[in-house]
């Protein structure tokens, strides 16, 4: 080893000294796939083989299809909502201070509020806005990349002059023109300002609250300094509050700034959720991931696109991991199903309580065909998917039509559409307290409300009942002697008056419901109609969709994905590997956790193992001994090479330990090594 070698790896010769290690043999057996764009692990609980390539890209372009659409809608929705907010800050930009004010800064603040996810694309559509008149260049500063003032002038200067403008100008770095200057030396930007006829240089800062405020007194004076020769333009992406963020500023910094403030509108979750559970939708969310979601949602108030990104992996994990979205490919021309496709679906839950009512209505031979003739099955599931869609769409009208009839006045409760939807989608929705009470409000309702909601509930449903309603409806308000006093059912409380009743000196109350008159009786029964038109539609539209046939393969509702992916729990999987190996390796040499230590299992789960039994402090001395005692062995033929494979090993899983801060050298004893972390913590 030279001197300038920090170290080196030994690699042993598993040869010398004893026979080999046994192989691991892996769980799960993977096919090779030539040529093929996407590799997707088979789905294990229900197929049992291998796709061909065919599937496999069938699957994806079924993906494809189906988010594709729903992510261009709500980017759509972002973009609309940020539209005003983008051409406010543009046409402030494009602004010219007052002679007076030369020396001050046009300084923009965005209020944003906690979601400030999505400031750096409302900065890009920013900048985007003002090229379309001027020239502007955009420097994103966030509080982990300026520690001081030298770096935060440092990263500016190469940030700006490395950064194309434009696809027909020279899009090399100027850096080497400035070898000569500081690098942290604003001439760098002043010259490059010139040299490209930059009129405005926009400085944004995502966390503004992050910021020191000591750090944003002296940015600010640099700035106002060369603000006669640099057009700067200074953003702040206020989370709080604007008086809360002025309070870090000095009065003598703020007279540097001449600001103006700006509410940026944010899109609505619920929007987000509506478009992706539209009737429109291949796939729906079931009812537990989508609580999942929408609780994270809450706890952590994300950004839109966060949220977005959430979906698009459950997306991915449904077509990716279940070979059973093949069936949602609507292309005529996709690969034909294979038969461990056609074994899958018949260990479906789904297929199984389909086939259990056939038995109970006794239709033997035609369930002796589906479990053995894959044609029929075929032709059951192409019958079957259709169906089971249209269930699902019916019941997202019906959580559309009952959201919007609780926005009547008459009505006193009412929850989110997305809680509405979890929901229907469990199946509890027809038989809540909230339905019934929902439901019994239409009765209260006015003739003018009654009629803007038909028409409403009409359009969602198609219903021709509800239709025959309106026109009965339309004809009993025509023959009004005045059209402005709406009419009123029986059920409305401006027919009940209370009545006081004295009994043995107790006063007791009661309600007395006054005489209807005819047009008031003729709505009493239109409403009683639409009450039973709407209670039929909504028991028929609000069913339990786990009671569908192949709904499986409609609905995605696995939690562990998103709870490993997104709330994951990094430090649990390495103790569990380094003490559990045998649970990642597949194998049967390491054996149970009931087995205990074995050479077999790698060196570094052996070593953790040692330190896991040993106290705070541990003798070097010692644990070498125990890791000999297990890992090598004693009378080999060559034991010299066989303690130096074997230390070298303990010296590799030592240096491990210690890279993944578990373990680290005592100050007090050379020999000694210190725990740092313990299991469960």
């Amino acid at each position: 080893m030279a001197e300038h070698e920090a170290c080196y790896v030994f690699t042993p010769d598993d040869s010398i000294g004893q026979a080999p290690r046994p192989s691991k043999r892996r769980k799960t057996a993977r096919a090779t796939k030539p040529n093929t764009q996407l590799e997707v692990l088979p789905f294990v609980p229900l197929l049992r083989g291998v796709e061909t390539p065919g599937c496999t890209k069938a699957r994806a372009d079924s993906f494809e299809a189906a988010w594709r659409p729903k992510e261009a809608l709500i980017d759509k929705s972002i973009h609309d909502a940020n539209l005003d907010t983008v051409r406010e800050v543009a046409s402030f930009i494009r602004g010219n201070s007052a002679p007076e004010s030369s020396r001050k800064i046009r300084t923009g603040l965005l209020v944003a509020g906690p979601d400030n996810g999505a400031s750096i694309d409302l900065f890009d559509s920013i900048v985007e806005s003002v090229n379309e008149d001027e020239r502007a260049i955009l420097i994103n500063l966030s509080s982990g990349q300026c520690p001081n003032l030298k770096t935060v002038l440092k990263y500016m200067s190469q940030h700006a002059t490395s950064r194309p403008l434009g696809a027909d100008e020279d899009t090399a770095n100027d850096g080497g023109k400035y070898a000569r200057q500081l690098n942290y030396d604003l001439q760098i930007l002043y010259d490059h300002v010139q040299n490209h006829a930059i009129s405005k240089v926009i400085v944004s800062f995502q966390d503004s609250e992050a910021f020191e405020g000591k750090l944003l007194a002296e940015l600010i004076d640099v700035f106002s300094s060369w603000n006669d020769r640099i057009p700067f333009v200074v953003l702040f992406s206020v989370a709080t509050s604007v008086g809360l963020f002025q309070g870090k500023l000095s009065r003598a910094t703020i007279r540097h700034l001449e600001g103006a403030e700006f509410k940026v509108e944010r899109v609505s979750i619920e929007e987000i959720f509506k478009t992706i559970s539209s009737k429109e939708s291949t796939l729906w969310l079931g009812a537990g991931l989508s609580n999942l979601i929408l609780q994270r949602q809450k706890d952590h108030i994300q950004s839109p696109y966060a949220l977005s990104q959430t979906l698009k992996y459950a997306y991915m994990t449904h077509f990716f991991a279940n070979p059973l979205s093949i069936t949602l490919n609507d292309d005529p021309t996709h690969v034909p199903l294979q038969e461990v496709h056609y074994e899958a679906v018949r260990n479906l839950p789904s297929f199984r309580s389909h086939v259990q009512r056939l038995i109970e209505e006794r239709d033997y031979d035609t369930v002796r065909d589906l479990l053995d003739d894959d044609e029929n099955l075929s032709e059951l599931m192409m019958n079957k998917l259709k169906s089971t869609r249209k269930a699902l769409e019916e019941l997202v009208l019906a959580v559309e039509a009952l959201y919007r009839t609780q926005s009547s006045p008459t009505c006193k409760k009412s929850i989110a559409w997305s809680e509405m939807y979890v929901q229907a989608m469990s199946g509890e929705l027809f038989q809540s307290t909230l339905f019934e009470e929902i439901l019994n409000s239409v009765k209260k309702l006015p003739s003018d409300i009654m009629h803007d909601l038909l028409h409403d509930l009409a359009g969602i449903f198609h219903h021709e009942g509800l239709e025959k309603v309106i026109i009965d409806l339309d004809k009993l308000t025509s023959s009004l002697d005045d059209p402005e006093v709406p009419l009123r059912s029986q059920y409305d409380v401006h027919h009940e008056t209370l009545r006081t009743t004295v009994i043995a000196q107790k006063v007791s109350l009661g309600k007395n419901t006054s005489t209807l008159s005819a047009q008031d009786a003729a709505y009493t029964k239109i409403v009683d109609r639409t009450f039973s038109e709407l209670q039929k539609k909504f028991r028929w539209a609000l069913i339990n969709p786990q009671n569908l046939f192949l709904n499986e393969a409609l609905i995605y509702d696995s939690k562990s994905p998103h709870r490993e992916v997104f709330t994951p729990r990094p430090r649990f999987a390495i103790e569990r590997a380094l003490s559990s190996p045998h649970d990642y390796l597949g194998c049967e040499c390491c054996g149970g956790a009931e087995s205990g230590l074995s050479d077999t299992q790698p060196a570094t789960a052996i070593l953790y193992q040692l330190c896991l039994e040993s106290g705070s402090v541990i003798n070097t001395a010692d644990l070498w001994s125990a890791f000999w005692t297990i890992v090598g062995t004693e009378g080999s033929k060559d034991e010299e090479v066989e303690r130096e494979r074997v230390l070298a090993l303990f010296s590799r899983a030592l240096a491990e330990l210690k890279y993944m801060g578990m373990i680290k050298n005592s100050m007090k004893k050379a020999d000694h090594l210190v725990k740092l972390s313990w299991r469960g913590l």
